[in-house]
């Protein structure tokens, strides 16, 4: 997994929001919620319930994210 990818990842489950981490990331949410899509893809799991307001970790979600906890 590419570094830019997991802080992709990190930003939209902090944020709760594509829209939200693109924005601080400086990128284009477009390209953030392609890269969550290809990282759902490579896994073979949703990380993330898309609702309404934004976005819920999943419990894949939550799985990658715990090891990556000690990188933020």
């Amino acid at each position: 997994m590419h570094a830019a990818v997991l802080r992709y990842f990190l930003q939209v489950a902090r944020e709760g929001s594509i829209r939200r981490a693109a924005e601080r990331l400086n990128v284009a949410s477009s390209a953030v919620n392609r890269q969550i899509l290809k990282l759902e893809e490579d896994i073979g799991a949703p990380l993330f319930e898309r609702v309404r307001n934004g976005v819920r970790l999943t419990d894949a979600g939550h799985a990658l994210r715990r090891p990556s906890a000690c990188l933020t």
